[in-house]
């Protein structure tokens, strides 16, 4: 297969605050050795796997008797464990600066993050975690260089997703993540001669242009797997491999994005503080169990979205006293070493508990009110590529992913030069992974120097941009009531709508949400490119007291 990566972007965005570089997303290096990949022997033709029934396309919502019971309204998602959809979300304020901060623990399992500006060129991620908690999830490679660039094939496709089968049901669960580079060859059918080679990326998923003819897929197993169980469920979420790792033969007429393959980890490595640190002094402050963080200041704004997720709980590190005495909270996470500001965590354990405290047995948890489906919406505008410029030192980017039907996203170093790298979760060490990315324009209320509140207030219906599947649209972010909020009296996420207040649907999945100013820009830059620009709202020092 010849594919067709993507070539680094080079972006110029006008000077206007301060010294800017032009932009490149560059892959990260592979943390993985490469494998070297020799013709396969002949072997007997291998049996073809059981045709299986495909799922139906996923549309759900946009009220909660919409989704089924093991399904999160905030995703259109089945989750790991449907008891904890019955807990409220916890509201964690996350750290995006110093770079220090980077990679964060949490940020890969949130359903919703938004990301809002705070000052000096910074932004700070305000993480809702709801119905799936963060875990760590091994990160064993598959033994060839890892894929770091998105392909796009010039057209017809197959492939998909090698990932791992945590609970070793033979399902690809929606939980369930990938393997990174594994390496697949695809065969001839009749010859066994190698046609072409793949390698996934961190999130498992790979593809190679429309074969002729018969022809088979071999999955090169790591050592430190097994292939789960063949054919069980539907087509799109089964595993399409046999115990040596080779599909059926095959002929294909059209684009065939489920051909996967689920592996076992046969022995799950030792819990030890993540990242590994080495030096003086280490980071001793890591706990060996499943956290999230860093947890930096409290922010006005942080009621504002609290109350769109009712009898939330919400968790900071630490708040000025004139906005501390504003902030619903229910828990304060302090650092613990006066040296780093990274070092206010808090455990994943602590985290349900601070949910089931927070729990209302009088008024069950409904987050609903927004509509997924799998179906694109009409009238979008290509859009590849999203730039998103808060600051010279706050810039990050998004690319577009047709194998896995996500935007992958990128993040610089705080160092203006605008080079952008792939941004990962601490707890797992794949790239972040978002089918939606919305664009939200919002009043940001100054209340002194550095000190804004967004009004999320409820009765708004203002601008935003989706980018799902590739394209972008030109939406309307809502908190206005409808009939569930009038009936109950109790209030719901803000969603999304036309202009004529039609549910514009999610994409199913996770959803990355921008909150930019009235004034700010989102510019069609040709050929799938966009640029999302930040203008930051007036902040005149304050004048002393006198």
């Amino acid at each position: 297969m010849t594919s067709h990566p993507i070539i680094p972007l080079l972006l110029t965005i006008p000077l206007l605050a301060s010294c800017l570089s032009p932009q490149t997303i560059t892959p990260s290096p592979a943390a993985t050795h490469p494998q070297t990949l020799t013709a396969t022997p002949t072997q007997p033709p291998t049996a073809a796997s059981t045709p299986q029934p495909h799922r139906l396309p996923i549309d759900l919502g946009p009220d909660l008797e919409n989704f089924p019971a093991n399904v999160n309204p905030l995703t259109g998602r089945e989750v790991q464990d449907p008891s904890l959809l019955a807990l409220p979300a916890v509201l964690v304020s996350i750290s995006n600066m110093p770079v220090t901060a980077r990679p964060q623990a949490g940020p890969g399992f949130a359903p919703w993050v938004f990301e809002l500006f705070i000052g000096e060129g910074t932004t700070r991620f305000m993480n809702v975690f709801y119905g799936d908690y963060p875990r760590t999830v091994p990160n064993i490679h598959g033994g060839c260089q890892m894929r770091q660039q998105v392909i796009r094939p010039l057209g017809k496709w197959i492939g998909n997703r090698v990932w791992l089968d945590e609970n070793a049901n033979g399902k690809q669960d929606d939980w369930e993540m990938g393997v990174g580079g594994v390496c697949i060859r695809l065969l001839d059918g009749i010859s066994r001669q190698v046609r072409a080679e793949a390698v996934t990326d961190s999130n498992g998923y790979y593809a190679f242009e429309q074969p002729v003819g018969n022809v088979l897929l071999q999955f090169i197993k790591p050592n430190a797997y097994a292939f789960t169980q063949r054919d069980v469920g539907d087509e799109d979420r089964d595993s399409d491999v046999d115990a040596n790792g080779e599909t059926g033969i095959f002929q294909v007429e059209d684009s065939a994005s489920f051909w996967d393959a689920g592996l076992i980890l046969l022995e799950k490595p030792l819990a030890t503080p993540s990242p590994v640190v080495t030096g003086t002094p280490p980071n001793w402050f890591l706990p060996a169990e499943d956290y999230v963080g860093p947890i930096r200041s409290g922010r006005l704004t942080y009621n504002q979205i609290g109350d769109m997720f009712p009898n939330s709980c919400l968790v900071y590190a630490s708040a000025a006293p004139d906005i501390g005495a504003r902030l619903d909270y229910c828990e304060i996470v302090y650092g613990v070493d006066p040296t780093t500001p990274n070092s206010a965590l808090l455990t994943v354990k602590r985290l349900r508990e601070l949910a089931e405290k927070s729990l209302n047995p009088k008024q069950p948890v409904n987050y609903s009110g927004n509509l997924f489906s799998e179906n694109v919406p009409q009238n979008g505008q290509p859009a590849e590529t999203i730039k998103v410029f808060y600051h010279a030192y706050s810039q990050s980017g998004w690319q577009y992913d047709p194998i896995s039907a996500t935007y992958l996203r990128y993040t610089d170093q705080a160092d203006a030069t605008g080079i952008l790298l792939p941004a990962t979760d601490r707890l797992t060490g794949r790239q972040l992974a978002f089918e939606n990315v919305v664009v939200v324009f919002a009043e940001h209320i100054r209340m002194r120097h550095l000190q804004f509140e967004i009004d999320f207030s409820f009765g708004q219906k203002e601008f935003a941009y989706l980018f799902r599947d590739g394209q972008v649209f030109k939406i309307y972010w809502s908190t206005r009531n409808r009939t569930y909020e009038k009936e109950t009296g109790i209030l719901r996420p803000m969603y999304f709508v036309d202009a004529q207040d039609n549910p514009v649907p999610l994409h199913p999945g996770r959803t990355w949400i921008h909150i930019v100013t009235p004034y700010s820009s989102v510019t069609d830059e040709g050929n799938g490119e966009w640029l999302v620009y930040f203008v930051q709202p007036a902040d005149p020092p304050d004048t002393p007291m006198p």
